[in-house]
């Protein structure tokens, strides 16, 4: 195997070397590779990504910080400098799963750290190398027959302010000032050493035990890549073609089109998403994407997958899911063909409430649906008998802010939802932190409350989508938008309890799927409810 060292360069120059560097280690014409470099600031999104539910673009537009689109799969990083990446190119024997191979790299990179005095590391699938808690390496990959690319980036140390800057994953290791909680959930080589050992001497240990077979793998070279004429680009026009290529890629951000439906399904193997646009009678699937944080096999399944359901009627969906789900060698990693089958009845349960309730594209973006058992959303409101109000919708002048209970004085449009929620009996509890909605699930739960409607922001509800699933219980979740505690990157504070701004209600959305749930029925001779 050879092994580079290839130093410091442009991200987008970095990519475009993994790629060439791919493609002809598909057709052999380059041998087994692992290959070291840093690169300057840049976002590194994952192949099936969406780019607005991932990066803050216009801070990166702003700090001339651009993005690229790995080959790999995975979730997104910010890479500057402080982070020793890495790609390897392996050839890999058929009867090995793409998981077993990713596991296997994992534990070299252990063995690595353990070396370097590193010890107590663990391999948090799908991606994460931690200790104690705290990720310190994030591992992607993707395979095409029996070539393997695994990619993986070393935290030397971290620029937390940016990380937040431009990322917009939900990142509640990252506090407000950016210090305190990133020492819980983050950590570096040089807070565990004391200090950062010699990069070469890390690629060292690093190349030892991930080509521990190769004697030659041993001597590092190092290159200047803009020598290596066989791999770095020709010219500038293949840069810029590249950070092109990483714009017009499942990029939502532009008007949504009218009868356009998006959905997200949360998975062990990363977050699932769709969007739709379905004809005027919403029978026909115009056009499809799916994309996600996931790693698949073959790397382009979820293209293909898209394509293929593409102009079809909506009764025909599942079917030709399943037959691409069936062809052979097709692995997925931490989700099955039910999470996608499960993905598409959302997006279609959601066109369907939007017809029959004639919802606008902004209030069906903010409906979110946990249904476990593939609740429709008509059923989880006919069955909702609980309302959950976040803290944070309250005016922090209101003294019923950290209290459960609104006087619905007229002043904000909580008191407005307890109006609403008190119109059909429905019990209502403002939650005031993680922990209380953890012990409020439970105790609905216990209940057996058989569905609940609320509120929160979308980034709470996909980073802590556990709550939902333990409680196991069907829910509307409607997303709240203004001062959420996510865009000010002030999540700790929120989930402590003690964030201060106000995020917005949207009231109209409320009013209108509210409206299937059913009012208690009242006799009028004795103004009582008989049940």
């Amino acid at each position: 195997m050879i092994v580079l060292h290839d130093g410091i360069a442009d991200a987008i120059v970095h990519n475009a070397i993994d790629r060439e560097h791919w493609q002809r280690h598909l057709i052999g014409q380059l041998p087994d590779e692992l290959r070291f470099y840093r690169c300057h600031p840049a976002a590194s999104l994952g192949r099936d990504q969406v780019i607005q539910h991932e990066l803050r673009t216009d801070y990166c537009a702003r700090h001339n910080i651009p993005w690229i689109r790995r080959l790999t799969g995975g979730n997104t990083l910010y890479l500057d400098a402080q982070q020793l990446c890495w790609s390897q190119l392996v050839t890999l024997d058929h009867a090995i799963s793409t998981e077993t191979a990713l596991e296997q790299h994992a534990q070299a990179v252990m063995n690595a750290l353990h070396s370097l005095g590193i010890r107590d590391t663990v391999w948090h699938w799908p991606n994460s190398i931690e200790t104690d808690g705290r990720r310190i390496a994030t591992l992607f990959c993707i395979r095409q027959d029996a070539s393997l690319l695994l990619q993986g980036a070393l935290l030397l140390d971290i620029d937390i302010r940016t990380t937040l800057s431009v990322l917009r994953v939900p990142s509640e290791k990252l506090s407000a000032d950016g210090l305190a909680a990133a020492r819980d959930h983050i950590i570096t080589i040089k807070e565990l050493l004391g200090d950062i050992p010699a990069i070469d001497d890390i690629c060292r240990q690093l190349s030892r035990t991930l080509c521990p077979d190769d004697a030659n793998s041993h001597d590092i070279r190092n290159h200047d890549i803009h020598s290596r004429d066989q791999t770095a680009p020709t010219a500038s026009a293949d840069a810029h073609a590249e950070a092109l290529h990483a714009t017009q890629i499942l990029d939502w951000r532009d008007k949504k089109p009218d009868n356009t439906v998006e959905a997200m399904w949360k998975t062990p193997g990363g977050l699932l998403r769709a969007r739709a646009q379905f004809d005027a009678e919403g029978t026909i699937c115009n056009q499809m994407e799916i994309g996600g944080d996931v790693h698949t096999h073959p790397a382009d399944f979820l293209p293909h997958v898209s394509r293929a359901l593409s102009g079809l009627p909506c009764h025909l969906l599942s079917i030709r899911l399943k037959e691409k789900y069936e062809a052979p060698a097709v692995e997925t990693l931490g989700f099955g063909y039910q999470d996608l089958l499960h993905l598409l009845h959302t997006l279609l349960d959601k066109l369907s409430l939007r017809i029959q309730a004639n919802l606008t594209n902004q209030t069906l973006d903010s409906l979110m649906l946990h249904n476990p058992k593939g609740q429709t959303a008509r059923e989880i409101l006919r069955d909702a008998s609980v309302m959950l109000i976040p803290y944070c919708a309250k005016p922090n002048w209101c003294k019923w802010r950290n209290r459960d209970g609104c006087p619905e004085c007229g002043k904000c449009e909580v008191g407005d939802a307890y109006r609403l929620a008190r119109e059909r009996h429905m019990q209502v509890f403002t939650i005031m932190r993680y922990e209380h909605l953890v012990a409020t699930l439970k105790q609905l739960k216990a209940a057996r409350t058989a569905a609940y409607i609320g509120m929160c922001c979308s980034n709470f509800f996909i980073k802590r989508h556990r709550a939902f699933e333990e409680a196991g219980m069907p829910a509307l979740l409607l997303d709240i938008s203004g001062s959420n505690c996510y865009e000010l990157q002030q999540e700790e504070l929120a989930y402590a309890g003690k964030f201060e701004a106000k995020a917005q209600l949207d009231i109209a959305a409320l009013q209108q799927v509210i409206h299937f749930c059913p009012k208690p029925f009242i006799n009028h001779e004795t103004q009582e409810n008989p049940v």
